[in-house]
């Protein structure tokens, strides 16, 4: 990538989170990867936008370009300033045991090590507070254990080559929220929820927000759809139990020693025994931005405005600009107040 696309790359991205002003002396860009023993699934738990990849490189390529003088240059020159004192380092987050692996750390000027041991620190305690949380959910750990056993009860399940369950990954996933953290800061969304950062008032061209719709929120109906048909028939849909599964070539997997390659996530990934652990529902997509825009874009691009058309995702507008706030989209009608009952315009 030359200078300008390194720049324009930087802007848009940062544009796009809505990061354009009050950084912080370190900004951690994180990517995230699974790692456990027992699962062939690595491409359903890694990281969807990266072709089922960990997201280690693209992290490390972003916190490397936005460090350089010359791109920050550029970007100061079209509006955007990142101050001096403002330094990026990557990471990656472990999603099975919550841990965060920072890179590049030798990198880091002296004048960051105290913001650098503040951050492990900070990094630290979520992810204990996460294993805890986790050792509620999972079967047979630990129901109220401490600090330390958490850790070890979620890291020895990672590591158990027989754990059929190590995890249980996006399992549970309910819906996406496109919009700024203060509008879901106050609620405990149970780890059933993918944040999407936007602010539409920092988005004039709609161009961060059609992005936005057209990946982050289709890859996350892709996830939905995914666990949603494996736990409606884990046998036809899914991949049956992991227990008799086997590898084949690095591709696929097949139930015993022949038959079809089996689609789907396996019946661990979804089930508690013979209870759902993830509940079949279709993803519920709530934009904080005004209904005109939204409905640009889903005229500019069929293939999204199809999963709300054909009732595959169900869309919620949190509109500001209107008097009734939430409005749902009816498929192939327009939108609806929640408040009124009362037909709008599609925009």
């Amino acid at each position: 990538m030359t200078l300008d696309e390194q720049a324009s790359m930087l802007k848009n991205v940062l544009g796009a989170i809505g990061l354009t002003e009050g950084f912080a002396r370190l900004i951690l860009i994180c990517g995230h990867g699974s790692k456990s023993d027992n699962n062939p699934y690595e491409s359903a738990l890694d990281c969807g936008a990266c072709g089922g990849n960990p997201s280690k490189p693209n992290a490390r390529a972003f916190a490397t370009i936005a460090n350089r003088p010359e791109v920050r240059a550029i970007l100061a020159d079209s509006g955007l300033t990142i101050p001096e004192d403002t330094i990026f380092i990557a990471g990656l987050h472990n999603t099975t045991t919550d841990e965060v692996e920072l890179y590049d750390r030798v990198d880091l000027p002296d004048s960051h090590s105290g913001d650098l041991a503040k951050l492990e620190e900070d990094l630290l305690r979520a992810t204990i507070a996460t294993n805890r949380e986790r050792c509620l959910r999972l079967p047979e750990a630990t129901t109220d254990p401490s600090d330390d056993a958490a850790v070890r009860e979620i890291g020895r399940r990672a590591g158990d080559w027989s754990e059929v369950r190590p995890e249980w990954g996006l399992s549970g996933n309910a819906s996406i929220v496109v919009g700024p953290r203060e509008l879901t800061s106050h609620i405990d969304l149970e780890g059933r929820t993918f944040l999407v950062s936007h602010d539409y008032r920092k988005d004039p061209t709609e161009a961060s927000l059609e992005g936005i719709l057209a990946a982050p929120v289709v890859v996350g109906q892709w996830i939905n759809c995914e666990h949603y048909f494996s736990a409606t028939d884990p046998e036809v849909y899914g991949s049956g139990s992991k227990i008799y599964h086997n590898v084949v070539g690095r591709m696929g997997i097949m139930s015993g020693p022949q038959g079809d390659l089996r689609t789907g996530l396996a019946r661990q990934s979804v089930m508690n025994g013979d209870q759902p652990y993830h509940e079949p529902l279709r993803a519920l997509v709530i934009v904080d931005a005004p209904r005109d825009r939204i409905s640009r874009i889903l005229e500019k691009h069929i293939n999204v405005s199809q999963l709300f058309d054909n009732e595959w995702a169900h869309l919620v507008a949190v509109d500001r600009e209107s008097d009734e706030v939430f409005y749902k989209y009816i498929p192939k009608k327009g939108w609806e107040s929640m408040a009124i009952g009362k037909m709008q315009s599609s925009g």
